[in-house]
C-alpha cells in the first residue's frame, strides 16, 4: 500500500510539529489522570480516617466505661477487621493520643493497655527505625505523650540527629523519663543548640517533677549554646550559690557568654558584678555596653553611671539615648544636669 503523497511531502517543521502536539497531548492527558487518581485517592483516604475514627471512639468508650465489654477478644476482632494498613495505625494512633491528652490516672493507663493491645507499640518501634525523621519525630512524641518505654539507646542516637524536630523530641522524651538527671544528655550533645531547643528543654524542665539539676555542672561544655543556656537557667532557678562562678565569666573570651552572664546575674541581683562591669566598660563592644548600661541602671549607683559616661563613642548614638534615659532614672531632679554633663563629657571626644 502506498503512503498518501500529502504526508509525505509535507515539511519537516510541520511533522516536528505534529510530533509535539502529540507528545503534549499524551502529557496534559496523563496529568489530568494524575491529578483525578490523586483527587479520588485522597477522598477515599479521608472517608477511611473518618469512619475509623467513629469506629475507633465507639471502642475507646466501651472499653473504658462498658463493664461488659469483651476486652480481650473485641481488640482482636479490632485489629482484625479494622487495623490493616499504615493508614489504620496512624488514625488509632492519633486518636488514643487525643483521649490520653485529656484523662489522667487510671483511664490514662488504659489507654496505654489499649495501645499495646492494638499492636502498635511495635509499630512505634518500626517508626524509630526508619530513615525518615518525619516518623522518628512522631514516634518520640507519642512515646514521650503516651509516657512509654522504648530502648534509651535507641532514643540516644537521636540526640545529635541532623533533623531538629527530632532532636527536640528526643530532649523532651530524656527530660520526661529522667528519675534524677533530666538534663544528662547534655553531655552528649555535640550539636550546638538552637534557640527552639533551648525553649523547648526549658519547657520540659517546666513540667519535670523531681529535683532541679545543678546547671554548673554544664558551664565548661565545649558547646557555647549550651552554656549559654544553662546561665540562663541558673539564673531563671536562682541557684545563688553559683554566683562566684559566673563572676569569673565576665571575663570569659566568648562574648555571647559573657553576655548571658551579665544578663543572668542581673536577675539575680549580684551588685558583686558592677566593679568588674565598670572596669571592662571601654573594653566592651556597644551590644554589651549597653547591658552594662542596663544594670547599672538596675542595681547601680549614679556615681557608677557616670564614671563610664566617657566611654560612651559620639557615633554610639543608641549607647547615648540609652544612658540619658537611665541618668534620669537614677537622679530625676538632676536631669538636666546630667545631660549638659554628658554632652561635655563626650564633647571632649571630638
Amino acid at each position: 500500500m502506498l503512503t498518501p503523497p500529502y504526508i509525505i511531502d509535507l515539511p519537516s517543521l510541520l511533522e516536528i510539529n505534529l510530533v509535539m502536539s502529540l507528545v503534549f497531548f499524551i502529557l496534559a492527558i496523563s496529568l489530568i489522570s494524575l491529578i483525578l487518581y490523586l483527587r479520588v485517592h485522597k477522598n477515599f483516604r479521608n472517608q477511611r480516617k473518618d469512619k475509623l475514627e467513629v469506629l475507633l471512639i465507639d471502642f475507646i468508650n466501651n472499653y473504658l466505661f462498658n463493664e461488659d465489654f469483651d476486652k480481650p477478644n473485641e481488640i482482636n476482632r479490632f485489629i482484625k477487621n479494622q487495623l490493616k494498613t499504615t493508614l489504620d495505625k496512624k488514625v488509632a494512633t492519633k486518636q488514643l493520643l487525643v483521649y490520653a491528652e485529656n484523662l489522667k490516672g487510671e483511664s490514662s493507663a488504659v489507654i496505654k493497655e489499649i495501645f499495646y493491645g492494638f499492636g502498635l507499640y511495635n509499630f512505634l518501634i518500626q517508626d524509630l527505625t526508619q530513615k525518615e525523621w518525619y516518623r522518628q519525630a512522631r514516634a518520640l512524641n507519642v512515646a514521650y505523650q503516651l509516657d512509654m518505654d522504648i530502648p534509651m539507646d535507641l532514643v540516644d542516637s537521636f540526640i545529635n540527629a541532623k533533623n531538629k524536630e527530632v532532636r527536640q523530641q528526643a530532649f523532651l522524651y530524656l527530660i520526661h523519663r529522667s528519675t534524677d538527671n533530666p538534663l544528662g544528655f547534655l553531655d552528649k550533645v555535640t550539636t550546638p543548640l538552637t534557640l527552639w531547643e533551648q525553649i523547648h528543654i526549658e519547657n520540659g524542665l517546666k513540667t519535670y517533677e523531681g529535683v532541679p539539676p545543678d546547671f554548673s555542672r554544664w558551664l565548661y561544655h565545649k558547646l557555647t549554646s549550651v552554656v549559654v543556656f544553662n546561665l540562663k537557667m541558673i539564673a531563671d532557678y536562682n541557684q545563688y550559690q553559683h554566683i562566684p562562678i559566673l563572676l569569673k565569666f565576665l571575663n570569659h573570651k566568648d562574648l555571647e557568654i559573657r553576655l548571658q552572664t551579665i544578663i543572668s546575674l542581673r536577675k539575680m541581683e549580684a551588685p558583686e558584678m558592677i566593679p568588674i562591669l565598670v572596669e571592662n566598660f571601654s573594653k566592651e563592644n556597644p551590644q554589651i555596653k549597653k547591658e552594662i548600661l542596663i544594670t547599672l541602671g538596675e542595681i547601680g549607683l549614679e556615681e557608677q553611671l557616670k564614671s563610664v559616661a566617657p566611654f560612651i563613642l559620639q557615633e554610639e548614638l543608641d549607647l547615648r539615648v540609652s544612658y540619658l534615659k537611665i541618668a534620669r532614672h537614677l537622679n530625676p531632679g538632676g536631669a538636666k544636669e546630667e545631660i549638659d554633663d554628658f554632652k561635655k563629657i563626650t564633647m571632649l571626644q571630638a
